[in-house]
């Protein structure tokens, strides 16, 4: 009989004033901090183009194409640097913009040398296929040094903490 007596008085709400007193009050609004990240991005983002700018210049190559693919990572690292320097739309719109030539790039490169690889492997035999796992071995470099700093940044840049950063409204609510 006492159970179907809690049963009821849940049912009914005769024990909603003793609920409301257990829950405990609204916590006070604590000051927002400042978000480092952007700050961060921008940092990583200059060390990185210096390091690019230092060790394209000391590739030797005598493709012109080879040499704009080249130095056009330092230049999208640099954009995206820059655009996180800016905080307003425009500065958003820039960083997004080179952190995805930067991926886009970071894919090109990293099928250039997997072409590369599968020459060397096809054509000169057990010599290529040595020279094809050193190929492989820079395309894994690649991916390191060159997607994955542009793909968190890019991640961050999409996010709602993002892009309040740089007023930009939210993409979903």
């Amino acid at each position: 009989m006492a159970k179907t007596k809690g049963k009821r008085a849940r049912s009914t709400g005769e024990g909603s004033a003793a609920t409301a007193a257990q829950e405990p009050a609204a916590a006070p609004e604590r000051p927002r901090r400042r978000d480092l990240r952007p700050t961060i991005y921008a940092g990583f983002d200059a060390a990185f183009a210096a390091f690019y700018a230092v060790l394209v210049g000391q590739v030797p190559t005598r493709d012109p194409l080879g040499s704009a693919l080249l130095w056009s990572t330092v230049v999208a690292v640099a954009l995206a640097g820059t655009g996180m320097f800016v905080r307003n739309r425009w500065g958003w719109r820039v960083a997004v913009a080179g952190c995805g030539l930067l991926l886009l790039l970071t894919v090109l490169l990293l099928i250039l040398v997997l072409l590369s690889a599968s020459f060397l492997s096809g054509v000169y035999g057990s010599m290529g296929r040595g020279a094809a796992t050193m190929a492989i071995l820079a395309g894994a470099l690649i991916v390191e040094l060159c997607g994955i700093l542009p793909a968190l940044q890019l991640k961050y840049l999409m996010t709602r903490a993002g892009r309040r950063w740089f007023g930009q409204d939210p993409l979903w609510r």
